[in-house]
């Protein structure tokens, strides 16, 4: 039935019981529709309400038993009590109006009333700027919604224990979404976001975008990789919180990853600790503190030539974290900032670095190879304590002081110190002197074996009697590329030769280059 544009009020039960009543479209010019206007009008399947219409009265469609959908128009700004009561066939739902979708409700008067709670899609119209406390709430049947690109904010409570909820639409786009201020997420329980009926699963924000507000991706578990523009300075709360598939983070962002950060409040808080590969872009010019502390899942990270310093706690407790290639624009590592990386196994330190921060490596518990280029004269207190899986070290001959504790709980049993001029060594920079072996240049071995700690080492030596090349003094920083074989030398070590090549103890026999724990060394 169509009604004529001159119509402006449908009265009280005009067109009640009209069994055979299908269809209903009410023009713009009416502005009322009255108590049980269409009330028990069986046949009716579809309403289609004008923009006109402002008001909709009491049980003005209830008991019409064939109603699946209902569209309402933007000019309506009240509905009343029941008026959609006992069309249990309704599952499609379209709301244009703002007054009606931002209003605020309570857990035992909503939307779900209106309109009942076996309705499974909700589309909100693209005129609706806001969704109301406890709109949704208790939609119990709801699968599927559709928020308009208009919408600016979601209330408290919106879309609570909406738990059969599946899809998440959006008409906007990726920018509008980030803008929204969210008080409640339907991804909460959708688990996933789509762009116009288009599942987002690998998130690219753009660089229109300068802030993502609160929670705005949370729970969205079909989210598998995100970039991050360098207009983005600021990341809400929890933003990215429990997107449990979420692996690959590309962060172009100095103002997020170069900042000071927390414990509680840093890039593993706002993406999570299931992810395992960042790649900071090369707009990225510092690493700040805590920056990737407690990204217990991370493996690996991809640090570009633009940053130049670390900060302190930076990588902290990544405890999966395998291997750093630290470029050579860094020049400084802060306090701790590899510390407690318990699976980190060699690390390359770039010849642009001065100093060694306290703690940089501390409590990485399977380190058995670092290079410490000539660049660096100071190694911090504590730098490599606790280091428990490395055996040996090369100090260049540009170190003039090594910190307490620094190689402290690191069973070293050989140490190369390059060093002309003796450097000065804090308390209990080494630990189990009575069973290492010193290598010193030969012009300074009196002056090491007169000084404390050096004199304490078990054995000292000249470099020069240890079988390295004399024409190549920065072979530790410059030496051929080597790898272990997992092959076994023959036992006992007889008849070889002794050599320190990349700062490693060596030993060659029979034409074959071993470790000292007796593995074979493949030259590439």
């Amino acid at each position: 039935m169509i009604i004529g544009n001159g119509v402006t009020t449908i009265g009280v039960t005009a067109f009640s019981d009209c069994s055979s009543l299908t269809s209903l479209t009410i023009p713009e010019s009416v502005t009322s529709i009255q108590s049980s206007a269409f009330s028990r009008c069986s046949s009716l399947n579809s309403v289609t309400i004008g923009n006109g219409v402002t008001t909709i009265g009491v049980t003005a469609f209830s008991d019409c038993s064939s109603l699946t959908s209902v569209t309402i128009g933007s000019g309506v700004t009240s509905i009343g009590e029941r008026a959609f009561e006992d069309c249990n066939s309704l599952t499609n739902v379209t709301l244009n109006s703002n007054a009606i979708v931002s209003k605020s409700y309570t857990s035992t008067n909503n939307i779900s009333n209106i309109f009942g709670k076996q309705v499974t899609n909700y589309i909100i119209g693209d005129s609706v700027t806001s969704i109301g406390e406890y709109a949704f709430y208790n939609c119990s049947s709801l699968t599927s919604v559709t928020i308009g690109s208009g919408v600016k904010s979601i209330g408290r409570w919106a879309f609570s224990t909406c738990y059969s909820l599946t899809k998440t639409n959006y008409t906007g786009d990726i920018a509008g979404w980030c803008n929204i201020k969210f008080y409640t997420n339907p991804i909460y329980y959708s688990h996933n976001f789509y762009i116009n009926d288009q599942e987002v699963k690998d998130l690219v924000i753009p660089n229109t975008v300068d802030s993502i507000q609160n929670e705005a991706f949370a729970y969205c578990s079909s989210l598998t990789s995100i970039t991050i523009p360098n207009s983005v300075t600021s990341i809400g709360y929890k933003t990215f919180d429990h997107c449990d598939n979420l692996t690959n983070v590309t962060l172009h962002s100095n103002a997020i990853v170069g900042k000071s950060h927390t414990k509680k409040s840093n890039i593993s808080n706002i993406f999570g600790t299931q992810v395992t590969n960042y790649i900071i872009g090369d707009d990225v010019s510092s690493i700040g503190e805590y920056a990737f502390w407690g990204c217990t899942k991370l493996t690996s990270v991809t640090i570009p030539n633009s940053v130049t310093s670390i900060g302190t706690y930076a990588f902290s407790t990544c405890s999966r974290l395998t291997s750093v290639t630290i470029p050579n624009s860094v020049t400084s590592i802060g306090y701790a900032a590899f510390s407690c990386c318990t699976s980190l196994t060699s690390i390359t330190i770039p010849n642009s670095v001065t100093s060694i921060g306290e703690y940089a490596f501390s409590d990485c518990t399977k380190l058995t190879s670092v290079t410490i280029p000539n660049s660096v004269t100071s190694i911090g207190e504590g730098a490599f304590r606790g280091c428990s899986s490395l055996t040996s070290v090369t100090i260049p001959n540009s170190v003039t002081s090594i910190g307490y504790e620094a190689f402290s709980y690191s069973p070293l049993t050989i140490v190369v110190c390059k060093a002309t001029d003796v450097p000065y060594v804090g308390g209990g920079a080494f630990d189990n002197l009575s069973q290492a072996t010193l290598y010193v240049p030969k012009a300074s071995l009196d002056e090491y074996k007169s000084t404390e700690p050096w004199s304490n080492f078990k054995h000292i030596l000249p470099i020069e009697d240890s079988g390295e090349d004399p024409s190549n003094p920065d072979d530790e920083e410059n030496g051929s590329a080597t790898s272990v074989e997992n092959t076994n030398a023959p036992s006992p070590m007889t008849n070889c030769q002794k050599i320190i090549r990349n700062g490693q103890l060596l030993i060659l026999r029979d034409g074959k280059t071993y470790t000292i724990m007796g593995q074979v060394m493949k030259e590439k």
